[in-house]
């Protein structure tokens, strides 16, 4: 059964077309990394299934009573709170008081470099910003995980342990990436962006370079055989 099912999705940004009719699914325990080049619209596709924007057209289902995190590139909290307050995870039912989740809160910070764990967040630098919002959400465990970019102000350290981590979560995620090791290391799935459409392939990024290069050599010859008989048919 499918987390997420989203049908003929068509968008637009400003006047450019970056989803054409196209559809995608994730299923339970899915690990999927999002690749293609710059400007293709990945980062608009997390925003649509996180339900931040909504797509000119098509339909998207969930699954009952989902809950899902979502990283942003440029994370935003409300001024006034410590970095701390700010890595604090939901809570989950209204027994829950914020004060049972500071130990864990501060020990996911001191994981990701943080010393100050009372700094203001308006204080905090970009890259800082996202450390807390993604030390939040691991701590809350989502159904479904929504990644932009993760590892951008990671060191190598924090990366390999963010590795692991996604490697023994239980649940869904989706990820963008351009660290391929990274990729390659926590995915099962690929979801490939291209020609406002996603292609979907089944392994990690080795897996669809192989898969990739063979369909583009056929396509490659099958737009030679059809221009060759075209030329044919106008002799």
């Amino acid at each position: 059964m499918n987390l997420i099912t989203a049908e003929h999705l068509t968008h637009s940004y400003t006047e450019r077309l970056l989803l054409d009719d196209t559809s995608f699914s994730l299923g339970k325990n899915e690990k999927v990394g999002i690749i293609g080049i710059n400007g293709t619209g990945k980062s608009t596709l997390l925003k649509i299934l996180a339900g931040i924007v909504e797509p000119d057209s098509g339909k998207i289902t969930m699954g009952r009573n989902l809950r899902i995190g979502y990283l942003s590139q440029k994370p935003e909290f409300a001024n006034k709170i410590t970095a701390l307050e700010a890595a604090l995870p939901l809570k989950k039912d209204i027994a829950d008081s914020p004060a049972n989740y500071e130990p864990q809160a501060k020990n996911m910070m001191n994981k990701f470099g943080f010393k100050n764990h009372t700094q203001p967040i308006e204080e905090l630098s970009g890259g800082q910003r996202t450390k807390v919002l993604l030390g939040k959400l691991l701590l809350e465990k989502p159904d479904i995980l929504l990644l932009d970019e993760p590892t951008n102000y990671l060191d190598v350290q924090h990366i390999d342990w963010l590795k692991r981590y996604l490697q023994e979560y239980e649940n869904a995620f989706i990820l963008i990436s351009h660290d391929i090791p990274f990729l390659n290391s926590v995915i099962n799935l690929i979801y490939h962006m291209e020609n406002q459409r996603l292609d979907r392939y089944v392994g990690d990024y080795d897996k669809f370079q192989e898969v990739y290069a063979v369909k583009k050599s056929q396509l490659e010859a099958a737009y030679k055989r059809q221009q060759q008989e075209i030329a044919e048919l106008e002799d």
